[in-house]
């Protein structure tokens, strides 16, 4: 085969010299001899990769994208012909719309260029004949064709959203790392964005503020994180916050805002991240030989609402395990949701013999979902009785509150007995008034209920009691027949001596005044708000129709609780009018309020709320503990009902209709962020948890109606 160039060089004129001779004469001379090519060879399209731009780009069309070759036909030749041109925007030659043609050459100097006109299209393309304007057809494939060939142009969407937050929740699980420290992991568990357009290790969380008590870490790294994590960083448990314990906070916060590459952001955010701190009460005990059974109390202060463990490790010093005192098997004290108070019980051994003086200690240790405050470690000194009597030193306060974290614990009177066993519960080791069935409460200040005295009474003569048992500083008074009890303090006038507690039983049955139950967790109904975790009340036990109307008076707070059966509620001289009211018939009263099941009539949220109004003279129930909606899925039979929260689009927040705040949830998956148009109420679905569903379509369920009592 002839290549191009030699065959060109041919195309000239070559010349050539003869002789002619008779052999008598000669003749010369000179001829020319010119040789013609012959074009056979048709192009062929070596390259149509199409071109890819973002919406409103221009893209030169490179020899990458398009290329076309023939081996007797040179580049300026070669030419494109335009059979249909692009709808969504424009071809340019050397910066002139180009309407008809184009060469190999112009495609080789970058002088053709695609400029897309901004639309919403996501695609275009242009059709084109390739030609050596000497032959017919041209090759594709391997294939001849005379028919127009398409070039395509991707178009690619600019993102302009910035990623969005679905999870954004405070992480409260603290770890004891192996060098000591403490670290809350963050994680896509409290944290996640997602964003359709961008992968997670573009998405990024710029830091605005970083912690003020603490700092991040990388933990693949070991560096501290001051600027930037992605949302890969968080799949990967890669970011940990360390917690400063000397500072003795229990919360911190971090402030970022989330971005995606090309630029775009959302609002700024917070992370609040809280923990809890885990202490003895008191660090030293001097406690007589007898004493019997000595209650240290181990407080957990900061965010409570996680369980959080410690254990307790002890030291003999001088005192012997098993001869001097005794300890609980269980070495781990537990803090259920919402407990701040724990008592772990050592039994002193009374021998009766005259001894030196024996010194123990007990340490916590091993914490976990907690760090451990400053007061690990708690003495005790066991004093000798020395002869029946025991002398405790003066330099010791007896308030377990002193400055100096000291107390003195006496021995229980004579013949009492201890109801507590060796590491047993208890919230709080104070007095707590409780008053049993039959209370008449009037006249008094509820201030002043902890400052007063228990006194019997009974025709005139003191009534003593048929048992007198103590329960770590609870003394328990247990009577037969009928007693009359009055609550007296010094100095107070007479008109504030009315308050009377009346206590009937059978004959030959205990009566039990100050009974101190094993410790429960807390229900915050709709009677108990509380402004914060601090103050929330610590009641003995869980309100069940055996303590129906017993009180309980909160130090803390100085409030009377009462319990209805049920709940334990707020009680005021006002609350006492209600007594005589009670719900219609059908009608079942919880936290305050009668609800009613409706199943005869299901419907749609938006039928249910008009039903509960026009028909029952309510609202949709609004849900407003834990405890309440395990209420409720009962009564509902365990199957789906509608409740009255609805994400309001006016503020895009979730709200009852009934106008309560939002204190309690129990959503599925977490509320939704963004909920679809019209899919803004709330069906209590599944093991009673919640999920969005749409208002005014979709299956009819069942509902409940409520009203104040």
């Amino acid at each position: 085969m002839v290549t191009q160039e030699p065959m060109l060089k041919a195309a000239l004129p070559l010349f050539a010299r003869y002789t002619i001779s008779n052999g008598l004469q000669t003749q010369h001379g000179v001829f020319q001899i010119t040789l013609e090519t012959v074009d056979r060879a048709l192009p062929v399209v070596t390259r149509n990769k199409g071109l890819r731009l973002a919406q409103g780009a221009m893209g030169l069309l490179s020899a990458d994208h398009l290329q076309l070759t023939d081996p007797d036909t040179p580049p300026e030749t070669l030419t494109f012909l335009l059979n249909q041109l692009p709808r969504h925007g424009y071809l340019y030659l050397r910066g002139k719309v180009l309407q008809h043609n184009f060469t190999q050459q112009d495609v080789d100097s970058g002088g053709v260029a695609y400029q897309h006109s901004g639309g919403s299209s996501q695609a275009d393309c242009f059709t084109f004949l390739a030609t050596d304007r000497k032959n017919q057809g041209f090759v594709v494939d391997g294939k001849v064709r005379k028919e127009p060939v398409f070039f395509t142009i991707q178009v690619d969407q600019l993102d302009k959203e910035a990623p969005q937050i679905t999870h954004l929740h405070s992480p409260s699980q603290v770890g004891l790392l192996k060098s000591g420290r403490y670290g809350i992991y963050i994680t896509s568990r409290v944290l996640k964005a997602s964003d359709p357009d961008t992968e997670d290790g573009q998405i990024i969380f710029k830091i605005l503020r970083g912690p003020l008590h603490g700092h991040l870490e990388n933990t693949t790294t070991g560096e501290f994180i001051h600027e930037r994590f992605s949302q890969k960083d968080l799949s990967r448990k890669t970011i940990l916050y360390i917690i400063n314990p000397s500072l003795q906070v229990n919360s911190d916060i971090l402030k970022f805002q989330i971005m995606d590459p090309t630029g775009n952001t959302a609002s700024p955010q917070s992370l609040e991240l809280k923990w809890s701190y885990i202490e003895w009460s008191q660090t030293e005990y001097e406690v007589c030989e007898n004493i019997g059974l000595l209650p240290l109390e181990v407080t957990r202060r900061g965010y409570s609402i996680d369980s959080a463990f410690v254990g307790i490790e002890v030291n003999q010093v001088s005192a012997v395990v098993g001869k001097d005192f005794t300890i609980a098997p269980s070495k781990l004290v537990q803090f259920d949701p919402g407990m701040s108070t724990k008592m772990w019980n050592i039994a002193i051994t009374y021998d009766g013999l005259e001894e030196d003086d024996e010194v123990f200690e007990v340490i916590l240790i091993s914490p976990v979902n907690a760090v451990l405050g400053t007061k690990t470690k708690a003495a005790v000194k066991i004093l000798d009785s020395k002869g029946g009597r025991c002398h405790p030193s003066n330099s010791f306060n007896q308030s377990k509150h002193s400055t100096r974290g000291k107390g003195i614990w006496h021995p229980q009177p004579s013949g009492s007995s201890s109801l507590t066993t060796a590491g047993s519960p208890h919230l709080e080791r104070r007095h707590r008034p409780s008053f049993s069935k039959g209370d008449v409460l009037q006249g008094f200040d509820l201030t002043d209920l902890s400052q007063r005295k228990m006194r019997t009474h009974g025709n005139g003569k003191s009534v003593l009691p048929s048992s007198v048992c103590k329960n770590g500083t609870d003394t328990i008074y247990n009577y037969h027949g009928i007693v009359s009890l009055k609550l007296e303090g010094d100095g107070f006038s007479a008109h504030k001596r009315k308050a009377k507690i009346s206590i009937q039983s059978q004959p030959q049955r205990t009566i039990t005044v100050a009974e101190l139950p094993p410790a429960d967790k807390v229900e915050s109904t709709t009677d108990s708000h509380f402004p914060r975790q601090g103050l929330l009340p610590l009641f003995p036990r869980n309100c069940s129709v055996e303590l129906k109307g017993l009180f309980h008076f909160e130090e803390k707070t100085h409030r009377l609780y009462q319990c209805d059966g049920v709940t334990w509620k707020a009680w005021s001289p006002q609350a006492e009018g209600l007594k005589g009211k009670s719900c219609p018939a059908g009608w079942h009263l919880h936290s305050g309020h009668c609800h009613t099941l409706i199943t005869q009539q299901k419907g749609t949220w938006t039928t249910a709320t008009r039903a509960c109004r026009e028909q029952y003279q309510g609202n949709l129930v609004t849900v407003f503990s834990k405890r309440h909606m395990q209420w409720l899925w009962d009564i509902s039979r365990r199957k789906p009902f509608w409740i009255g929260l609805k994400n309001q689009v006016r503020t895009g927040r979730w709200e009852w209709i009934g106008g309560e705040p939002v204190a309690f949830t129990n959503w599925k998956r977490g509320p939704p962020q963004h909920p679809k148009p019209g899919q803004n109420c709330v069906l209590v679905h599944k093991r009673g948890q919640w999920q969005s569903q749409d208002c005014s379509k979709g299956k009819a369920h069942n509902f409940v109606c409520s009203r104040k009592l």
